[in-house]
């Protein structure tokens, strides 16, 4: 849109852009805390990736996914990570456009056809020709409730929260692995986060997702509880000695995956000119939200031109 000559702003409620593709930071290590890796399989995602390679943004991963296996054994396709976290492959997205970090949309409002968008705190900014929803689909429900076209296929769509740990040991106590995946009905995920290109780490650092399942059943659970049994159950399935991470904390995606997808790329209502985006329109991966995104931005330039 900023390159067919729209003025774009941004509303994003976290402090950084960039969604599940995070970067957490816990003491002086960095952590990336959703999506552990992007790859590519459409020509403009991986001519996208080969992009930020080359600018220095992101880079191939190559863990050791089996014990004394070789590096990056059973990768399909290239996994590939922002450098120096995973956040860094979204950053060139928002040159040019005006980001408004930490402000959560709270309320949708069309009048005079135009938008305008509340915020919590009751203030407002707008008029606005079109607006664009990239949130999870039940929270796009709430925002675009009055549209009828959109709303009616959005209760497709089925989300599950994910529970997140991050882990900071100052001596590498795991075996001679760096990848883990579905360990047990608790565990769903392990890496080393510091194998990955342009981390530096003395010690380990590890992160650490629980299953679907087992997050749904402790969605409401406090953090720090979620934390002392994750690190228990790893504890117990990679035989560790009985060590308390220096560091540890746990974090709720509660709309971390996508159980069934919306089954199309976007949506779009060129009478009220607006829109939803996000990976779970067309799948689940890094991959279907850019393709979402991209989509939805093509159909806003042609509705307002």
């Amino acid at each position: 849109m900023r390159r067919a000559g729209f003025f774009v702003e941004v509303f994003e409620r976290e402090r950084t852009i960039g969604g599940r593709i995070a970067t957490t930071r816990l003491g002086t290590e960095t952590f990336d805390h959703g999506a552990q890796y992007v790859t590519g399989r459409t020509t403009a995602f991986k001519t996208y990736l080969d992009e930020m390679v080359g600018l220095g943004y992101a880079a191939r991963w190559h863990p050791r996914a089996s014990l004394n296996g070789r590096e990056g054994a059973g990768q399909m396709q290239p996994w590939i990570v922002g450098t120096p976290g995973m956040s860094s492959i979204v950053r060139p997205l928002a040159e040019s456009v005006r980001v408004h970090t930490g402000r959560k949309v709270h309320t949708l409002d069309r009048r005079d056809k135009a938008w305008h968008v509340w915020f919590e705190d009751e203030t407002s900014m707008g008029p606005f020709h079109a607006v664009a929803v990239a949130v999870p689909a039940p929270e796009a429900q709430l925002l675009l409730g009055r549209i009828d076209e959109l709303i009616q296929p959005l209760s497709r769509v089925r989300m599950s929260p994910c529970w997140s740990m991050v882990v900071r040991l100052d001596e590498k106590l795991l075996p001679d692995q760096d990848v883990y995946s579905d360990m047990s009905e608790v565990i769903r995920w392990i890496a080393r986060n510091n194998t990955k290109p342009g981390r530096v780490s003395n010690g380990d650092s590890l992160v650490i997702h629980a299953s679907p399942a087992w997050s749904r059943k402790t969605e409401d659970a406090e953090p720090e509880a979620v934390a002392d049994e994750l690190w228990s159950e790893v504890s117990h399935l990679l035989a560790l000695p009985p060590v308390r991470p220096t560091r540890m904390t746990a974090h709720l995606w509660r709309h971390g995956l996508v159980d069934q997808s919306l089954g199309e790329t976007y949506m779009y209502s060129s009478e009220h000119h607006a829109g939803v985006a996000g990976d779970w329109c067309h799948g689940r991966l890094a991959e279907h939200a850019f393709e979402s995104g991209d989509q939805l931005g093509r159909a806003i330039i042609n509705s307002l031109t």
